[in-house]
This record gives structure tokens, C-alpha cells and sequence, in this order.
């Protein structure tokens, strides 16, 4: 138990808050899993060479957050199911962990954060960058490309591809591989984007019940899906840097996952990526009988040299990757991709089918005319959230100095904590005072409280100043008794 706290000692408050918080932490890693029996409050205390008080403390305040659920006479144990009751139980549960993190919010917040719903125009919102930074000459649509854009096989003028049209899935792969992932037409289907992408593959490879790795901060929209489909999520923190692949791994043989799901370049919220070095044991993870699923939506803001992407290291059936143009591009593409193994793209494609009969033909043919111009975009959506990353950093560091970034420094996102047990409060009164981020709670899996907001920076230079005074001026205003730590 020691191992798993680290340097607890360290940082502010008293003693027995600061061992709840490092229990807590090692919760969220994954390294303490649910139903699972913590030390007495004597044989941790004697372990940790703290009194006894301190460790009854720590475990009152771990009670008090959800965190441990202690039974008289049989001890105290991580919050959570096992066994045959999790197993049965999972498609409620997940549905009672979606409803748990949406009521950490106030009541006039919770609707934004339903699938499907729209936001305000703002930081958190703003999650895609629009048209601006395109090439003009490739935005052009005409007569004749409509005409010469026929599907294969299909009847002419109809508009059905449900695969993708052979010119957007042979541009698409020739982008994939120039990028350092090497792929064949064979092996892709073009989507509407990431949540399409997400949304085919669970429903291809997973059952009620089912056990899903992972990462945490990660979409909510990624986990939404999952609650759609009934699995058991269990989350495991890799995303801002604190777990290596290896505990991903231990975790997943010891719940005997069907699959790990991690944005192992640019995470959504850290915009942390994971070492080659933990990528190859993902690998072998997916080829000792786990699917491993990485969701590369952010991966082009990373800038040169990029990791290794997973499924450029070993072609096997259980490495699938997904990817959006959308994020880095323009939100109104709507052109997503799955790189998956030929020999599941026709089940991929039934599936699709029941829902769509192809994405838009007009929106292949525009992929395809702006496919030529990747580096050129990326490279300028990079130097946009450079600029917007320093500028936000400066403003953090003068104006909100008890605030502290947690993000890399790559990727449109900024991951801010707080000086708080848990920021919903803020995050609603931020609202009312004229800005909307996002509330760290709901880019985890478990329902718990977050201290953490999320922010984007593919707003203008402009807005995003302006919000962050917004921010900076309803901290100012925001009562002491609602949670702030002093």
C-alpha cells in the first residue's frame, strides 16, 4: 500500500487530508480497483509511521467523498462492485454513473452535457475550428465532381458508398500512411467522425457486460457510447502523463478487459501522449487477445517528430484506430475515419449500413481536394494553439496564480485545476457569468467529483482573452463558502 502513495506527504493541508487525497489518486489510476480491501486504520498507520487519528480521519473523509464504503466488522473497501453483481448489474450502473456526474452539475448546466446537445459559443464549446486557415481553392464544389465521383459498382448518380467513396478511401490511406501509419483502401471506412467511428466499433465488438479500460480524463462522448452498449467501464488514469501502459496492462488482465480504449497521442484533455516505449506493450497487450482501440481524433496537432502510432508498430486484428478530420480541419466536414483489419470491414460496413448508406458524397470529394493540403493546415492549426497556449499560460500565471495548467502544451485543450475539492460550482457560476468551460467531472468514467475545468483554444485570440477575464472576474466573485480552498 505505501507504493501506491508515492510522495503523499508532500503539499498542503493537514496530514489526513493529504493521505485521502493520495488514496484517492491511486483510486483513479486504477491501482486500487473496486470492492477491493484496504489496511486496517492500525496496520496502515503503523505502515505509513503516521498515528492512528491520521488514518481514521483519511478514511472518514475517503466515506464522506465515495471513495471507500466501510462495513462494521468486515473492514473498508474501494466503492464499487465485483464479481457476479458488477457482471449483472453493469448496464445499470453505467447508466447510474452517466446520471451521477450530470447531477454534480447544477440544474440549468446538466442538459449541455447530454449526447447530442448544444453549448453556448464559447471556450469549452468551441472544440472545432472553423473554416478559417482553409486553402479557398480546395473549398470548391462543381457539376463535374459530383458527376466523375461515382461509387464503385453502384449505380451512377446515386450517391451510395457506404464503405466511402475508392477516390476519398485511397486519399485517406495515402494521408495515414504519409503520417506514419502505413494503410491500404482495403482496410478503411470513411465516417461522419470520431463519435461514428467509436459508435461502429463498440457495437461490432462488444456485449452487455462486457469490461472496457479506460483512460481517464477521456470524450465523454466515448463514454457515453460505452453506456449505451451496457459494458462495464473501468477507468485508469495514462492521459496526463501519472500511469504507464504497464498498469493499463495488469489492470486489464486482472478484470479480463475485450478491449482498452486510449487516446495514447494529444489525450483530450492533457494533450499528453504516451512513450513508444509504453505503445509497444500496448501492442502486445492487443496480441495476447485484448482489442486495443486508439482514438488519434487530436493526433495531428501534435507537431514533428509525432509518436508512433500503435497499429504502425504491428498489423493485427485486435489494433483498431480512429480518426476525425473534423477537429482539425473544419466541424462542418464531418469526415471521419476506421483503420481496422480487412477481414472486419464488410461486419463494419453491415453495421454502418442500418444507420447510414455512405457518408456525404459532397463532403468525401472536399476531403479529398484538402487531403493535399495536410501538412500546410496542420501546420498552422499548431501554430495557432501554440500562440493561444502561451498566451493562455501568461494570463494564468499574472491573473489566476492558484490556478494551475496541467495540459502539455499540445493540442487544442487546456486541463486547469482548481483550488477545489470539486469545480461544478464554479463552472455554474462561471456560466451565469457569461462563459461556459467544461466541467473536469464529466471526462471521467466514475462519477466522481472533479477540481478540474476544461478549456479550448480553437476560438479566436480575441474570445479566448475575453473569457478568460470572464473567468478571472467570477473567481473574484465566487463566494469563499461554496468550496474554495484557502
Amino acid at each position: 500500500m505505501p507504493a501506491l502513495l508515492g510522495e503523499w506527504r508532500n503539499g498542503a493541508g493537514p496530514l489526513a487530508q493529504r493521505l485521502a487525497d493520495a488514496i484517492e489518486d491511486a483510486v483513479e489510476r486504477g491501482e486500487l480497483l473496486h470492492a477491493w480491501m484496504l489496511p486496517s486504520e492500525r496496520n496502515l498507520a503503523a505502515a505509513l509511521d503516521i498515528s492512528r487519528s491520521t488514518t481514521a480521519r483519511a478514511m472518514e473523509l475517503l466515506a464522506k467523498r465515495g471513495v471507500v464504503r466501510r462495513v462494521h466488522g468486515a473492514g473498508t473497501f474501494v466503492a464499487g462492485r465485483s464479481g457476479a453483481a458488477a457482471s449483472t448489474a453493469a448496464s445499470a450502473a453505467a447508466d447510474t454513473a452517466a446520471a451521477t456526474t450530470r447531477a454534480l452539475l447544477p440544474r440549468g448546466l446538466r442538459g449541455k452535457y447530454r449526447l447530442g446537445s448544444d453549448t453556448d459559443p464559447g471556450i469549452a464549446a468551441a472544440t472545432f475550428p472553423d473554416v478559417t486557415g482553409l486553402p479557398r481553392e480546395a473549398l470548391t464544389l462543381s457539376a463535374d465532381d459530383l458527376l466523375t465521383a461515382q461509387p464503385n459498382g453502384a449505380k451512377p448518380g446515386s450517391g451510395y458508398a457506404i464503405a466511402g467513396l475508392d477516390i476519398t478511401r485511397v486519399a485517406i490511406a495515402a494521408a495515414l500512411t504519409a503520417n506514419g501509419l502505413p494503410t491500404t483502401p482495403e482496410a478503411l471506412v470513411a465516417t461522419t467522425g470520431a463519435t461514428q467511428s467509436l459508435s461502429l466499433t463498440f457495437e461490432m465488438l462488444l456485449s452487455p457486460d462486457d469490461i472496457v479500460i479506460v483512460e481517464s480524463p477521456t470524450y465523454p462522448t466515448t463514454l457515453e457510447l460505452l453506456r449505451r452498449i451496457g459494458v462495464r467501464i473501468v477507468p485508469v488514469r495514462t492521459g496526463d502523463g501519472t500511469l504507464g501502459a504497464d498498469a493499463l496492462v495488469r489492470l486489464a488482465r486482472k478484470t479480463r478487459a475485450t478491449m482498452a480504449v486510449v487516446m495514447a497521442t494529444c489525450n483530450v484533455a492533457t494533450g499528453r501522449s504516451l512513450p513508444d516505449a509504453d505503445r509497444a506493450t500496448l501492442v502486445h497487450l492487443a496480441q495476447t487477445g485484448v482489442v486495443v482501440l486508439d482514438d488519434r481524433t487530436l493526433a495531428d496537432y501534435h507537431p514533428t517528430p509525432a509518436p508512433t502510432p500503435i497499429a504502425a508498430l504491428a498489423e493485427h486484428r485486435n489494433i483498431i484506430t480512429v480518426g476525425s478530420f473534423n477537429k482539425i480541419y473544419w466541424g462542418g466536414l464531418k469526415m471521419g475515419w476506421i483503420r481496422l483489419h480487412p477481414s472486419l470491414v464488410e461486419t463494419a460496413v453491415r453495421i454502418k449500413s442500418r444507420t447510414d448508406a455512405g457518408s456525404s458524397i459532397p463532403s468525401q470529394i472536399l476531403l479529398t481536394k484538402l487531403l493535399p493540403h495536410h501538412a500546410d493546415i496542420t501546420a498552422h492549426r499548431q501554430s495557432e494553439m501554440q500562440r493561444r497556449t502561451h498566451l493562455t499560460s501568461a494570463f494564468l500565471h499574472d491573473e489566476l496564480p492558484d490556478w494551475r495548467n496541467e495540459a502539455a502544451g499540445i493540442g487544442p485543450s487546456q486541463w486547469i485545476r482548481l483550488p477545489l475539492r470539486d469545480s461544478a460550482d464554479f463552472v455554474a457560476f462561471a456560466h451565469a457569468h457569461g462563459t461556459t468551460v467544461g466541467y473536469g467531472g464529466i471526462y471521467r468514467s466514475d462519477g466522481r467529483p472533479s477540481p478540474h475545468l476544461r478549456t479550448t483554444l480553437t476560438s479566436s485570440d480575441e474570445q479566448i482573452l475575453a473569457a478568460l477575464h470572464n473567468l478571472r472576474d467570477a473567481w473574484s466573485a465566487f463566494p469563499a463558502t461554496r468550496g474554495r480552498r484557502r
